[in-house]
This record gives structure tokens, sequence and C-alpha cells, in this order.
């Protein structure tokens, strides 16, 4: 289409357009770029110097929480939470506090040993003689004797020797006189212990599975209370026993024999030449389990703290937890310094606490979240700064396209002027020189050439008065002169005065004038218009000869409206047709005559008498213009 054609421009231009609009363009994306880049770096080192102060402030807070536990343990105080055990070791000698939580003891404290020599005789009767019955007896004597330790190794051997002949009810009652003597040993075990076991083993072997199962019962209570100080060996071999007579594993159990454990590893360290006077350490116990040991030694008397994971997350993170959600991080405790998480880290033998700390935000999708939200305005900003430069761009090429777009129009427009006047000038010409070189012209054929001249003279007249008019009304300076015009009468006047133009010979112009109204008009401008489209219908006919102008009323308007039947106009043209210097690709193509400026003169003075022009047209059926004007009130 011709107004599409006006819009290109030179291809260098348009290169030079895109340079400029792309350099801001790319220079604004690499400055976004690296201020993002900036911003995330600088929410990286707020966010660790942020972790790293945190850090320093818990680190303190769990020293505090450390040694004020040391300062009870130098103080002796003997009363723990659970999870913790004190151990005192002066030489050999070791004491537990509170014992029950342990399952076993790492050095168990030696008990004295039952006399042997009391009981030669009737051992010598019991192993050699084998009677039974004398040795019983002999041991029933001797137990009724007013010595501890010589009436519970008589009991024993008098149980023994009922076991021996058969006699196993009759033993049950013999150990239990010996449940409550604590206070000696028969081959390294406590005689209390030794009895209660013998007493489960005989009525498992009576089928006594109701007074077993309270047998078992007392014996597992009296493991978990901690009754008897036993070494590993022992306390191990205690509790198969109990499991083999149904006693179920003791409640906490785990973590008594991990504290046994752990009491144990860290007697053999501090029994090493040369061990350290005080320390806390981290102790790995069994595959996976730790325990935190604290221990202080003043002369030879040493002071030791056994704790669980348990009771370092109730009491020490316990104490630190306020701490902790004031600054807003998380704080894990790691025994070795391989595999740690992301965090600042603090190592054991740098800050002087059992473990190495890794602490990191509690909620870092929180804390990221508000560096997100100052991103994303930056982005928005430059986002906004990226169509505002793509906008200009767009207006720069746009007014560019119609600065060129116009400059073309006119240029066509100056060439179609110059073959506007090129043809009336033409006629004059010859005409005037057929007048000028022939004087003995007959009266007849002057006439004709007069003619010829007048009409070649009126045309100029209307083409410039026309130009000077568009002038005035594009500049808003054209003065309309309304008064009372009588719609139909306008029309006949302005078809018939079209009619004997020259141009319009051969037309056949058919006028049906309806239903009409006086009008509020200049008439002088409403003819003008009209005139205009009787000579677009003229020129764009084609092989048709039959221009129809039809004038009625419909509702408050009185409709003029001019029908050819000719080429048409495509869809896509109506609405450009109305615009200055504008005209169809076929009116192009066929060479037809034409400014450009008609149809936006009669556009613009349909608008100063508060009309409107339409137009219905299809490709060769014709076109339809209707001026629509109010009627006069």
């Amino acid at each position: 289409m011709p107004w599409r054609k006006a819009s290109r421009f030179p291809p260098r231009v348009a290169r030079l357009l895109a340079l400029v609009a792309t350099v801001p363009l790319v220079a604004l994306l690499w400055v976004c770029w690296r201020v993002l880049a900036q911003d995330r770096a600088l929410e990286e080192q707020q966010i660790r110097q942020r972790v790293e102060r945190a850090t320093d402030i818990a680190m303190a807070a769990l020293q505090r929480a450390v040694e004020a536990s040391e300062r009870r343990l130098v103080e002796g105080n003997k009363d723990w939470p659970d999870g913790a055990v004190v151990m005192t070791a002066r030489g050999d000698t070791v004491q537990i506090w509170p014992v029950g939580r342990v399952a076993y003891l790492p050095v168990a404290p030696q008990l004295p040993e039952l006399p042997v020599t009391p009981f030669a005789a009737g051992e010598a009767i019991e192993f050699r003689q084998r009677d039974l019955n004398r040795a019983a007896a002999f041991y029933r004597n001797l137990a009724s004797l007013n010595r501890p330790d010589v009436r519970a190794g008589a009991l024993l051997r008098l149980a023994r020797c009922l076991r021996g002949s058969g006699r196993q009810a009759d033993a049950l009652p013999v150990y239990a006189r010996l449940l409550n003597e604590d206070g000696w040993a028969f081959e390294g075990m406590p005689v209390s212990l030794v009895a209660r076991q013998a007493r489960c083993s005989l009525m498992d072997a009576l089928n006594q599975a109701d007074d077993l199962r309270r047998e078992a019962a007392a014996l597992g209570s009296d493991l978990q209370r901690g009754r008897w100080l036993l070494t590993r060996a022992a306390a191990q071999l205690c509790a198969q026993d109990a499991a083999r007579w149904g006693v179920a594993p003791l409640p906490g159990q785990s973590e008594r024999e991990l504290l046994a454990d752990g009491l144990r590893s860290l007697w053999q360290r501090l029994s090493q030449p040369g061990s350290a006077a005080s320390g806390r350490e981290s102790i790995a116990v069994g595959r996976e389990e730790t325990v935190v040991a604290l221990w202080n030694r003043s002369g030879d008397r040493v002071s030791a703290l056994v704790a669980t994971p348990q009771f370092v997350s109730a009491q020490w993170l316990g104490a630190i937890d306020p701490v902790l959600r004031e600054q807003r991080v998380k704080l894990k405790l790691h025994s070795g310094s391989r595999g740690l998480p992301p965090g600042a880290v603090r190592r054991a033998d740098e800050i002087g606490l059992p473990w190495t700390l890794v602490v990191a935000g509690s909620d870092p999708e929180m804390e990221r979240g508000q560096y997100r939200l100052r991103r994303r305005l930056l982005v928005s900003g430059f986002l906004i700064l990226a169509v505002l430069i793509v906008i200009a761009g767009y207006l720069i090429f746009r007014a560019t396209s119609r600065e060129f777009a116009a400059a073309r129009l006119q240029s066509d427009f100056v060439a179609a002027v110059s073959h506007e006047f090129r043809t009336p000038l033409t006629s004059l010409r010859q005409f005037t020189d057929m007048l000028r070189e022939h004087k003995n012209l007959s009266d007849e054929r002057r006439d004709v050439c007069y003619e010829a001249q007048a009409r070649s003279t009126a045309r100029l007249t209307r083409l410039v008065e026309s130009l000077l008019d568009f002038g005035r009304m594009e500049g808003g300076a054209r003065i309309y002169h309304f008064e009372p015009v009588d719609g139909s009468e306008l029309v006949r006047r302005i078809v018939e005065e079209f009619r004997n133009e020259g141009q319009s010979s051969g037309f056949q112009f058919r006028l049906v004038a309806q239903d009409s109204a006086e009008i509020d008009a200049d008439g002088e401008a409403l003819g003008r218009a009209l005139w205009n489209l009787l000579d677009n219908a003229v020129k764009y006919s084609g092989d048709s000869r039959e221009i129809e102008v039809e004038v009625g009323r419909v509702g408050p308007e009185v409709t003029i409206a001019v029908r050819d039947r000719g080429l048409g106009i495509p869809a896509h043209e109506q609405a450009l047709i109305f615009r200055k210097f504008q005209r169809g690709d076929e009116a192009m193509r066929l060479g037809i005559k034409g400014t450009g400026i008609g149809l936006a003169m009669v556009n613009h003075i349909m608008k100063a008498h508060h009309g409107r022009v339409e137009v219905r047209s299809e490709p060769g059926q014709g076109s339809t213009f209707t001026l629509a004007l109010p009627v006069r009130r």
C-alpha cells in the first residue's frame, strides 16, 4: 500500500536508529547485572558478618554455661540433672554420684572377702568324705555364730550342700537370709548378688514361674538402682542372666551404659602418665555415640563430669537458647572437623570447648527474602528504564518514519499537483497559440477555443482555491458562513454545474431527491465537498458511466449519497483515504490523476458542519460516499 511504502526510509537511517536504541539498552542491562551482582555479594557479606557476630555471642554464652558446671564440679556438688554423673577418684578408689545412673564402674570397689579358715573342717567333710548331710549340719552350727562374716560364709556353704543333696526347696530360704549381706564378697562378687542369682536359678529349676518372675524383677530393680558396684564384665553377665529369666531391658539402660562407657574411657585416659590436669573433651563411645567429659585434678584427687548429648542439649544449649533466638541463629555441635555443614565454624582446639561449633541463620529464607525484595525493586526499576528506552526508541522510529512518510507524500503531492496544473495549462497554451497563429479562424471555431480556455481557467481556479482552502482548513483559519440551505436544491445545483463540466461528458447523473429538510451550512464549502465526491466518482468509475446522487432524510439527519459502480476501495484502505495525501493502490497503478487532498478536505468540511462522511465499498463493485448533516432546528 502507498501509505506503507511512504513509511519506509533509508536502511542507513534504520541502522542508526537501531544503534541509538540498542547502545543505551545494552549499557542499562550491563549496569543492571553489575548492580545485582554487587547487591548479591553485599547480601552474602552482611549475612556472613551477622552470623559471625552471633557466633561469637553464642560461643561466649556456651562458655559461661560450661564454666558454671565446672564450678559446681569443683565445689563438690552431687545434685546433677538427668544425663550426667560425677566421678571422684583418689588413687584406685572411685566414687560415683548418682550411682544408679551407670550400668557399671570403671573400677569396682574391693569388698572384703569372706574368711576361708573357719570352714576347712566342713569342706573336708563335704568334698573328701562326700557326706553332705554332716557338712550341712556343720555349716548350720557355724551360721548360728554372732560373726557376720562367718555366718555369711556358713550360709553360702549350707545352701550349696542342700542343693548338692537335691534339697533345692530347702536352699531357697537359706539364700534369702543372705539377701541383705551387702558388705562382703565371695570370690569377688557381692554376697547378696550371689544369693539373688542363686535363688533365681533354683526357682527356674523348680519351675516356680511366679516366684521366679518376682525374684528376677527384684534383681533387675537392684541392678537399676546401682546396689552393687560392678565392673563391666560382671554387670554384663548379670544383665544376661536377668534377660534369661525374663527381665525386660532396664529403663534407660542405653543411657546408663553410655555414661558407664564414658566413665571407663575417661578413667583410662586419666590413668595414663602425663594426663592433663583439667580439660574438656568430647569422647566417642561405640560407633556413633559421644559423651562430654569435664575434669579437674587437684593433687591426687580427680573430679570429673560425664554428660550425655541429652544433658548437653537440655542444660547447656537450653541455657543459651534465648541468645540463639535473639540472634536468629541455630547452633550445632560436632565432635570432629570433617563433613561440617555450611555456616560460621569455631573449632574445638581454638575455643577450648569439647566440640566444634557450626552456627547458621535460623531462617535463611526469611533473611534472604528482605534482600530479594530489594533486588525485585532494583530489577523493576531497571525494567521500567528499559521499557522507557524501548518506548523512546519506538517513538523516535515512528516519528522518523512519519517524517519520511510525510516527506515522500509531500513529494508525491507536489508531483500530482504539478501534473494537475500541467493539463489545463497545456490546454490553455494550445488554444492560445491557435488563436494567435490563425488570425482567420471562423467565429464558430474561435468560440470553441474560447470555451476550452474558459474551462481550463475554471479548472485552474478551482484547483488553486482548493489548495488555499485546504491550507486554511489545516491551519484552522477557514471561516465558515452558515445559513439556512435547502439540501435538495443545493445538491441539484451542484450536480447541474458538474454535469456541464467538460470532463463529465459521457456520464449519466441520476439524482434521486427523497424527503429533505433545511440545514445550516456554508453553501460554498458544502458544494465543494459534494463537487469533490462527484469528481472522484467520475475518476474511479472505470468503464461504468452511471453515477447516482441521492438526497434523503434519516431521523434528525439529512444524507447526501454519491454512488458509482467503478473500481471500489479495499477494506484496508477505507480508513486511510480521508488522510491528506493518501491515495489507493489501484489509483496509483492505473495512473488516475489526483492530489490526495480531496477526501481530506471533505472530512474537514463535514466536521465543521457537525456532520460526518461515511464510505461503503467493495473492490470491483463501486463505492458509496455519504454526507450526513444535522437538520436545522
